[in-house]
């Protein structure tokens, strides 16, 4: 059959045995990108993509029949799940046009039924038969080893700080510096890197920080409202000692993956952090809208942490993406962390570095 279309493909029809299976027609299979463009598996289980300045998907273009690309229709279910539309993709000769199938889902996968068995392998194994750069195959990994689900903690939940610290391997960390502080109520495997993003933009600034570590073991979420200064002589002597403080935590939400939440009670520093944090993180949004903020993240409560210090301060909410943890940040560079968490380090420090303005 003569050759009248282009098909790149980036998921399982990557693999020669499924194309030759289902479009008899398919020859000529190259490699190509797809720029401004992220690569997920959603929460339907499929692969998808979606626009995304800067970033790439690898794949391969398929030389392909009209009968060929109906027989893709009817697979890739269209209209009703997927969308095929005509984009451009670079291959090592230059820019042609193609046909590329997009789910319009683009919330990530988190459910474990619906992860389908046998699909991510195969669309590893087509990346790898066709000689895809290394560190994409490496990016399609990272999604095998996604925390779909957690064990449940077989231990019953704290009921206090003092109850917390008493659990194996739960540990406190105080440095005093300059009376602008960072905290991080649940690092170490709880939420993870928040502990280090506080850490490190206090070490960057010369500002104070205090951290309480959880292992593995301990899954249990203490309430902020639960840390109480009095229970702990630690975080006392740090909220004694600092006139304002950035709270740092993890939260996931649905359609909101590049969301940072400003809440607290200093409205003036949260504006202050959500403008330098905007200018480190291009394509990430820093809401301070209290009303846009769910109303358990907001961190309003007086008897919160955050708006104990004389001048109260604010609750950073981070996703997985911008703390590294998700298969979609960047990998780490070369001090140990994900590029997008090291800017936001940076932002972080300089909006410490410049307070009050």
């Amino acid at each position: 059959m003569d050759t009248q279309w282009r098909y790149f493909a980036y998921g399982s029809n990557m693999s020669g045995e499924q194309m030759r299976s289902r479009c008899p027609g398919a020859r000529n299979p190259v490699i190509a990108v797809l720029d401004d463009h992220d690569w997920l598996l959603n929460r339907r289980g499929v692969a998808t993509v979606e626009p995304a300045p800067g970033r790439q998907v690898h794949g391969v273009l398929w030389d392909v029949s009209a009968d060929d690309l109906a027989a893709l229709d009817r697979w890739e279910g269209v209209p009703r799940y997927y969308r095929r539309s005509t984009m451009a993709v670079r291959t090592s000769t230059g820019t042609v046009d193609a046909e590329v199938y997009i789910d319009p889902v683009v919330d990530p996968i988190s459910d474990p039924d619906h992860w389908r068995p046998g699909y991510l392998d195969m669309i590893r194994r087509g990346a790898a038969e066709r000689g895809l750069p290394e560190q994409w195959q490496q990016t399609l990994a990272r999604w095998s080893s996604l925390p779909l689900a957690r064990a449940e903690p077989t231990s019953s939940p704290p009921s206090s700080l003092t109850e917390l610290l008493a659990r194996p391997g739960v540990s406190e960390e105080v440095e005093l510096g300059s009376r602008f502080g960072f905290m991080a109520l649940h690092g170490g495997e709880l939420e993870a890197m928040t502990e280090v993003v506080a850490q490190r933009a206090a070490a960057a600034c010369g500002a104070s920080w205090y951290l309480v570590l959880h292992p593995e073991a301990e899954r249990h979420h203490l309430s902020s409202t639960k840390f109480r200064p009095a229970e702990s002589a630690a975080l006392s002597k740090f909220l004694d000692h600092v006139e304002v403080v950035v709270s740092v935590h993890g939260y996931g939400r649905r359609s909101r993956w590049t969301q940072l939440l400003a809440g607290g009670s200093n409205r003036s520093l949260a504006e202050h952090v959500a403008e330098h944090v905007r200018a480190a993180l291009p394509g990430y949004e820093v809401i301070t809208d209290l009303e846009a903020i769910p109303a358990e993240l907001r961190g309003m409560r007086s008897d919160n942490p955050v708006n104990l210090p004389p001048a109260g301060g604010v609750q950073l909410e981070l996703p997985p993406r911008v703390r590294g943890q998700s298969p979609r940040s960047p990998f780490p560079g070369p001090d140990g962390i994900s590029p997008v968490t090291h800017d936001l380090i940076g932002g972080l420090a300089r909006a410490a570095g410049s307070w009050p303005p």
